[in-house]
């Protein structure tokens, strides 16, 4: 009932004052603008720039795959018998490279995968063996590679109490020096 006695007032109302009010008339209806002057504001023409490539900010990325190289296990045997032996058996702490005198630092390679998900999995393995792994995403041959490194050392000897563990939990490893 309502609703037939609202429809019927608003037909009377359109039949009375000649249809639905024009738009201007409504409250809150934009004033009409000025003779001559548009409403629309267009944009300025502005020429178009050829867009700028910006450098990478950082080039250890493509820097890196450039300084690696591997290294022989003898070559590690000979720098790790060249080393003094630790006078006392305190926690090692981190060296610079001057302080070890051969300026060389060291990764370990555990593996290589061309799925980012294997690769973050053995990382996950190698963390419960307390050894701090990471994932490294190298571009060879146009293909995708993810990396499981550890490191750097700053010393062999350091590099292969690393590759001990890891050869203790059945794991290979490459030994690769940085340039």
């Amino acid at each position: 009932t309502g609703f037939v006695l609202g429809a019927s007032s608003v037909g009377f109302t359109c039949l009375k004052y000649g249809g639905v009010p024009a738009q201007n008339n409504w409250i809150g209806a934009k004033p009409p603008a000025p003779a001559g002057i548009s409403r629309e504001r267009r944009p300025e023409r502005v020429s178009p720039e050829p867009a700028r490539i910006k450098p990478p900010r950082f080039d250890f990325y493509n820097l890196l795959p450039d300084q690696e190289v591997l290294v022989p296990d003898e070559e590690i045997e000979r720098q790790v018998r060249k080393a003094p032996p630790p006078k006392d058996q305190e926690e090692p702490r981190a060296t610079s490279p001057k302080e070890t005198g051969s300026g060389k630092r060291y990764l370990v390679q555990v593996s290589s995968f061309r799925s980012s998900k294997d690769a973050q999995a053995l990382r996950a393995k190698l963390g419960l063996l307390g050894l701090r792994a990471r994932v490294n995403k190298a571009n060879i041959k146009g293909s995708t590679w993810y990396r499981v490194q550890l490191g750097p050392y700053s010393s062999a000897a350091a590099m292969q109490d690393v590759r001990k563990q890891l050869a203790s939990g059945g794991y290979k490893s490459l030994a690769i020096a940085l340039k």
